[in-house]
């Protein structure tokens, strides 16, 4: 199994979608430790999953760290919860460290985790079985970034089969450097103005990201960590993942900031001018709302979104609205507020390059919407020939050494579960005589 994600919303979570009987299992790849990748490995422990999950020293740490907070979340919250205690210690027993670059042999076929630059630990997974080449691109970008040495595809060797993310694939980022300098001199705009700086981040990998950034300047204020934040930052410090900085950097940018570890020291910092680094990115939760209810009417302050917003979460609203709901109540937020583009994805022009790079014979898009998808996939089919699929949530791809099956199927569960009529959606893919068919609810 590639992955193992899990998708929450307030009254619980959405995804896995099905549950399959994993007992026979051999073992777990897995790419990353974003929930979206990591989250759902204790819900198939409860099902009798019993095998190594693979994953690098980081991977292994991060997992650790947000799988016992999102069932504690979840448990303060009173949400359904997707797995028990127990379930989820089973499954972090079976977490096992591989090393970067190393062929390793599992039963029949052999594997290989490859820096993806996407966050501390994250890895593209490489499988070579039954005469084919697999490359599953996991999360990745191919820039180096201040924390992340970049991904490098034309490393990963001939493909037969590339299975790889989408996220961006309409568009491109903004110039990262000149981003930086921008963000930068925000900050020191406000603070010269006697405003405080709350950073709104996600606990891996932007977090870091952002305290490098603020290690390159002298600032006339504090700057606190806090939050989950600070715990993961510790964590990874001294792994053996390709960052692009060296780790005296990385500990020095530590050095920056003061940690807050208490209540009392939250509500100390939170009156004084300063610069504050919190979860969580998406004003989901965390001290970072503490710290917005202290300076949303402050004009002099400013929130400084540094990710990606999901709609309709509070984040998106104070992005797009300038709206903040604070205990129960709606408020037209008096502080500044601006997004800066950090992304640790590749853009569509990162997707092409690897497409035509790699060469594949059959191409699987996944993690981007179904927009995003198709565009890709109708110039990947015209760029390198290759078969290339969109799948919908559920469905079935069978591949043969010595060809692909056209037909995809939903899966159907032995409890007669069917997937809900919204996922039915039409479904595109090519075939390499470059007919093309729209199929829908099949």
């Amino acid at each position: 199994m590639l992955d193992c994600g899990l998708k929450f919303h307030e009254g619980g979570f959405d995804y896995p979608a099905k549950v399959f009987e994993s007992r026979a299992l051999d073992g777990v790849f897995l790419s990353h430790a974003h929930l979206d990748h990591a989250g759902g490995l204790p819900f198939f422990v409860h099902y009798h999953m019993r095998c190594p999950i693979y994953c690098t020293q980081e991977t292994d740490e991060i997992t650790r760290i947000l799988l016992r907070d999102s069932q504690r979340v979840a448990h303060l919250k009173r949400l359904h919860e997707a797995f028990t205690k127990s379930d989820m210690q089973d499954a972090l027993g079976m977490l096992t460290h591989v090393r970067y670059n190393e062929e390793t042999r599992l039963r029949s076929i052999s594997y290989a985790f490859l820096n993806a630059g996407h966050i501390p630990g994250s890895a593209a997974v490489r499988i070579r079985a039954e005469g084919l080449s697999l490359v599953y691109s996991g999360d990745y970008n191919t820039e180096t970034t201040r924390m992340m040495m970049a991904a490098d595809p034309t490393t990963w060797g001939k493909t037969d089969i590339l299975i790889t993310e989408s996220t961006y694939a309409e568009r491109e980022h903004p110039d990262r450097e000149k981003t930086e300098k921008e963000f930068l001199e925000h900050i020191e705009r406000v603070t010269r103005a006697g405003g405080r700086v709350l950073i709104p981040v996600f606990a891996v990998g932007r977090a870091q990201e952002v305290l490098l950034m603020l290690s390159r300047k002298q600032w006339s204020v504090p700057v606190y960590i806090d939050g989950l934040a600070r715990k993961v930052t510790a964590a990874i410090i001294d792994g053996p993942c390709p960052y692009a900085t060296s780790k005296q950097q990385l500990r020095a940018s530590l050095r920056v900031a003061k940690p807050i570890g208490s209540l009392n020291q939250r509500v100390e910092a939170a009156e004084q001018s300063g610069i504050f680094v919190t979860t969580s990115g998406m004003l989901q939760g965390g001290p970072a709302m503490y710290y917005l209810q202290e300076m949303w009417s402050d004009p002099k302050s400013a929130v400084l979104l540094t990710g990606f917003q999901v709609h309709n979460t509070p984040g998106w609203h104070l992005s797009e609205e300038h709206i903040i709901k604070l205990d129960g109540q709606r408020h037209e937020v008096q502080c500044q507020v601006k997004r800066y583009d950090f992304s640790a994805h590749l853009s569509r022009t990162g997707l092409q390059q690897t497409i035509l790079a790699l060469k594949p014979r059959i191409l699987i898009f996944m993690h981007g919407d179904p927009s995003s998808t198709k565009a890709l996939a109708d110039w990947a089919h015209q760029a390198v020939g290759a078969t290339v699929y969109s799948p919908a949530v559920g469905e079935q791809i069978d591949i043969d050494p010595n060809g692909v099956s056209s037909s995809l199927q939903l899966y159907k569960a032995q409890d007669g579960y069917e997937f809900p009529p919204e996922h039915n959606h039409a479904i595109r893919f090519a075939y390499d005589d470059a007919q093309r068919t729209d199929e829908n609810g099949s």
